[in-house]
């Protein structure tokens, strides 16, 4: 067993459930998995390497900043054809510094949710499907109409997420990976290089 370390602040992640780290890697395009440190691991993702865990809770996570993020034309695409050949697939992804949120997720090669907010313009990136009952949950995951603003009051909560959002919803579609900090955790980590193949 090893002590887990948690991220999800600033990046970008996937969440595949029932597949191993070879699996997810090699429907990512990515090159051999070089096993790691969890600090090792961690720093590679945010450097533009790949983090892949071993299976938590029955999901292997896929870490990077290099993620393809929904505001590329080919999310939809990307995520339904990864979950043709993995499963379900979930996205998650989160930068403060621009005000980016984001998540989506895919089954059969069908994506059936995908949503991101961009703050820093103030501008709904992709929405495709209907708020899942976690999203509802949270307050987030729509887009208000005239209607909508014309009946909210400073005292309500905006309906814009925030990474807090997109962590706490990743634990109720799968697994916040913050609660890898310190857990016992078995099995490492490992590193993966991209290999020229879009991811």
């Amino acid at each position: 067993m090893e002590a887990g370390v948690g991220f999800g602040y600033k990046i970008e992640w996937l969440a595949v459930r029932l597949r191993s780290a070879e699996s997810v890697a090699t429907s990512l395009g990515l090159g051999p998995l070089s096993p790691a440190t969890w600090q090792d691991a961690v720093a590679a993702a945010y450097a533009g390497a790949w983090l892949l865990t071993p299976p938590v809770e029955g999901w292997t996570l896929a870490a990077s900043i290099e993620v393809r993020a929904p505001d590329d034309s080919r999310f939809g695409p990307w995520l339904a054809s990864l979950s043709a050949s993995l499963g379900e697939v979930q996205y998650f992804g989160t930068h403060r510094v621009v005000e980016y949120h984001g998540w989506g997720r895919a089954s059969g090669g069908v994506v059936d949710r995908a949503y991101a907010y961009l703050g820093e313009r103030g501008e709904v990136l992709f929405h495709a499907g209907e708020p899942t009952p976690e999203e509802q949950a949270l307050g987030v995951g729509f887009v208000p109409d005239d209607d909508w603003w014309d009946s909210w009051d400073e005292d309500d909560d905006d309906p814009w997420p925030d990474e807090e959002t997109v962590l706490t919803l990743a634990g109720r579609w799968s697994l916040d990976p913050r609660t890898l900090d310190g857990a016992q955790l078995a099995g490492s980590p490992w590193i993966a290089e991209p290999t020229g193949r879009p991811t």
